[in-house]
């Protein structure tokens, strides 16, 4: 078969669209994956099936590449992984992912397009293709704008269809069987007749062998976790108080600081007294700023104490002070 018979619509529009705007990116250029940067910090026994599918001797990894922020999305995008992967969300790990480009969100992308998300004519539709090429090209990495399970529904679910197809190839391998005849179940490969190989079992196996790009996802109508209500995986520690932010972080020699700015915003600051709040206990600088000041000290009790204690000459802001003079 030619090569131009194995082009799908979407090859056509990213190669067209690309040479028409003057930036021919090269469709091979667009389809060459990212390396697995999961690869780069393995410890003993652990296989990176794919850049969402990590499995070692006690269990299965699934890798959110998105930031929990409250959102549940490390829940919802664990899920898709783990419905096309035949594992229950219960019995998985799941981790927030490593910067990488492999995590690219092409739907943050599209989101600032000047379309109508309504609008599903052909050359919108075409248009949105495209975004994928300069999304997977500059491999951002974001979260937000209610983005995260737009852009992973199906490139999510693929990754735990491929790490299935590829863990069904190594236990079909290892019995001298085909693949037709086996099935998978909770965490494992099925015979026939029954016997189950966990796919802890069957890891390094399947790492060797290459993962499919376009596998077969389930039909809607075989889902056993997706459309349905599911525990957040971050539960427990949300209510035990066990999660760490970023406000919990502590590091030895550790600052913290607060700004006074101009209550008029943009406005400038003429001059400032700050010889009570240097004399108060922690305080350890005290910074000019733009428009106000930073209060540097060793907690943030001490930093607002002094911060309420500096005396302020404030200028006008640049604009009128009362709505009836604003109108």
């Amino acid at each position: 078969m030619s090569a131009a018979k194995t082009w799908t619509r979407r090859a056509f529009v990213v190669t067209s669209v690309a040479i028409a705007g003057g930036v021919a990116f090269g469709y091979w250029r667009y389809k060459t994956p990212y390396e697995n940067p999961l690869l780069a910090s393995l410890d003993d026994g652990e296989q990176a099936i794919t850049p969402y599918v990590l499995i070692d001797k006690d269990g299965i990894t699934i890798i959110a590449p998105r930031a929990e922020m409250g959102q549940g999305v490390h829940t919802t995008l664990a899920a898709m992984v783990a419905e096309e992967l035949d594992v229950a969300l219960s019995d998985v790990r799941v981790e927030h992912g490593p910067a990488s480009r492999v995590y690219y969100n092409a739907k943050a992308l599209e989101e600032g397009l000047p379309i109508a998300s309504t609008n599903t004519s052909g050359l919108a539709e075409g248009i949105r293709d495209f975004v994928d090429v300069p999304a997977r090209l500059f491999g951002l990495q974001i979260t937000g704008g209610s983005t995260s399970t737009p852009d992973a529904f199906i490139r999510m679910r693929k990754a735990g269809a491929a790490a299935r197809e590829v863990l069904l190839l190594a236990a079909a391998e290892r019995l001298g069987m085909n693949t037709v005849s086996l099935t998978t179940e909770n965490g494992a490969v099925v015979t026939a007749d029954g016997k189950r190989l966990p796919y802890t079992e069957l890891a390094e196996e399947a790492a060797q062998i290459e993962v499919p790009e376009d596998p077969v996802l389930k039909p809607s109508s075989a889902w056993k976790q997706l459309g349905r209500p599911l525990p957040r995986v971050d539960m427990h520690e949300k209510c035990t108080g066990e999660a760490e932010f970023s406000v919990d972080v502590r590091l030895p020699g550790m600052l913290y600081a607060t700004v006074k700015m101009n209550p008029g915003l943009g406005g400038a600051m003429n001059a400032f007294d700050a010889s009570a709040a240097a004399a108060m206990p922690g305080v350890r600088e005290i910074l000019p700023l733009e428009g106000g000041v930073a209060v540097v000290a060793t907690n943030t009790w001490y930093a607002f104490k002094a911060a309420d204690a500096i005396e302020f000459d404030w200028a006008d802001a640049p604009y009128p002070m009362s709505t009836e003079a604003q109108f």
